[in-house]
């Protein structure tokens, strides 16, 4: 027959029982919250660092505005009969 010590101790037990799943909830929570904002983060900074460096290369890639205008073929209607034409 239960006493009136035990039932103190298991109304304690059932308690600590309830703090310590709460407690590991929380902490499965947190873990979760921080690897979703980790990876979060890195595509962030990969997409930044795409962007960037996308921008760089097309920014070197651009030929330049004020080039000489010898350096461009004239264009057909332009040409000599003499001249060759390459293809």
């Amino acid at each position: 027959m239960p006493t009136l010590e035990s039932s103190y101790i298991q109304i304690f037990a059932y308690v600590l029982v309830m703090v310590l799943c709460a407690y590991g909830g929380g902490r499965v929570h947190q873990w979760y919250k921080h690897s979703m904002d980790r990876d979060q983060s890195f595509r962030d900074g990969y997409n930044q660092g795409y962007h960037a460096l996308f921008a760089l290369a097309a920014r070197h890639a651009r030929p330049a505005a004020a080039g000489p205008a010898a350096a461009r073929p004239a264009p057909i209607e332009q040409r000599g009969k003499d001249e060759l034409i390459r293809d």
